[in-house]
């Protein structure tokens, strides 16, 4: 049987896997390993409905992953050993929390000490209900091995998991993508996970993305990554959602989802390290180019002040988020006029093709149609003009 030749990006991460990974002495005391993440900035994390759909979120992660879940964070507790009931009783702690100003912090992991980096990891921190009059945002963030992505079940059981966390927090933007993991007491290795972003373009730095939420992301979006989740808010500073899937269409790898409470961009069919003798990935670039009037104009710093030790200060770190904004926007390859009319119909038209279609029109719209049959229309929609895209 012949078999495949591996995509790029997945070449590049198996190339390069050794350098992404740093031990102390052993194998298996890893500080730093290469991850594959997904961050969420949520509101209302204060109230009593949306710590229920955070604890769902927890559970979910756990149903999948709890064999792997050694080690937990529970609010000021020191990081300890976790077992089944153990993790059984933080997440009832939590849902008999009533006050609106206790802030909420859960942190569960593959490891049971703070000082190895972990394979697996969920958590969050809420905001009390004061911040958030201040717009502060909530975090959500979940890590899985970077290893996920060679495996097509385990990558669609991410990708399931991201449209299930964006169901249950409605989040306002948040993204997804390959990242350096460091341990929950992180503060020596920040020099290292600079290195790693220096020759790397395509990993988000994410280490400290849980104070983000309550400064430089309280209005708007860190920026491109594999996946990047907007809320129907950015989608209508960016002209709606039929603009951005135009602005889009040229690109067929790039992919636009639709949750209920806004867009899924997948910039590439995987994540891309963006190697250090390779051009920056052509999907991320595109993306950004799309982003930019929504990205952050005061990104603070991803790192503290580290004095005469590399580190990312503020200037350095407005040159991280600009990364990809000097490369020039790659041509789209070239369609035939049947193929793109085939992915989009107007209502009160006669379906194209027979297959599943959805409408940002309508939430819930997606169903089957048949070739000829018309196309229904909402004239009341908020969205405007109601158009029909074909699932392939």
């Amino acid at each position: 049987m012949e078999q495949k030749e591996m995509p790029q990006p997945l070449l590049r991460l198996r190339q390069y896997q050794d350098e992404l990974t740093w031990n102390l002495g052993s194998d298996d005391s890893i500080v730093i390993r290469p991850g594959l993440i997904a961050t969420f900035f949520f509101e209302k994390g204060s109230t009593i409905e949306v710590r229920k759909k955070l604890i769902e979120c927890f559970d979910k992660f756990y149903s999948l992953f709890g064999g792997k879940l050694k080690g937990q964070k529970y609010m000021d507790a020191k990081t300890k050993k976790m077992g089944a009931s153990d993790y059984q009783k933080s997440r009832n702690k939590i849902l008999e929390i009533t006050d609106p100003h206790e802030r909420i912090e859960w942190f569960v992991s593959s490891e049971a000490v703070p000082d190895l980096a972990p394979e697996y990891s969920v958590s969050c921190l809420t905001q009390q209900s004061i911040h958030e009059g201040w717009g502060d945002k909530s975090f959500f963030k979940m890590v899985l091995p970077a290893t996920t992505v060679f495996d097509e079940a385990e990558l669609g059981q991410y990708q399931e998991l991201v449209t299930f966390i964006c169901e249950a927090l409605q989040p306002v933007h948040g993204y997804g993508g390959l990242s350096p993991i460091l341990p929950y007491d992180y503060h020596r290795y920040l020099p290292n996970e600079y290195e790693l972003a220096q020759r790397f373009i395509g990993l988000n730095i994410d280490t400290r993305s849980f104070s983000a939420g309550g400064f430089e992301l309280k209005s708007h979006i860190k920026g491109v990554d594999w996946y990047t989740i907007l809320g129907n808010e950015f989608v209508q500073q960016l002209n709606g959602e039929e603009a951005i899937r135009a602005t889009l269409a040229p690109w067929q790898d790039i992919i636009v989802r639709r949750h209920s409470g806004g867009l899924i961009i997948q910039a590439g069919r995987y994540p891309d390290l963006g190697a250090p003798d390779n051009s920056p990935p052509e999907s991320y670039v595109i993306v950004n180019h799309l982003l930019r009037s929504i990205r952050t104009t005061e990104p603070g710093s991803l790192h503290y002040y580290l004095p005469q030790r590399n580190g990312f200060d503020k200037a350095e770190t407005v040159s991280w988020y600009a990364r990809f904004d000097s490369v020039p926007l790659p041509e789209a390859a070239l369609e035939s006029a049947p193929a793109i009319e085939g992915m989009r119909c107007e209502a009160d038209k006669p379906c194209p093709e027979s297959g599943y279609w959805w409408t940002p029109a309508m939430e819930n719209s997606r169903r089957h149609f048949s070739q000829g049959e018309l196309m229904p229309n909402f004239p009341n929609s908020t969205y405007g003009s109601t158009i029909w895209y074909l699932e392939k």
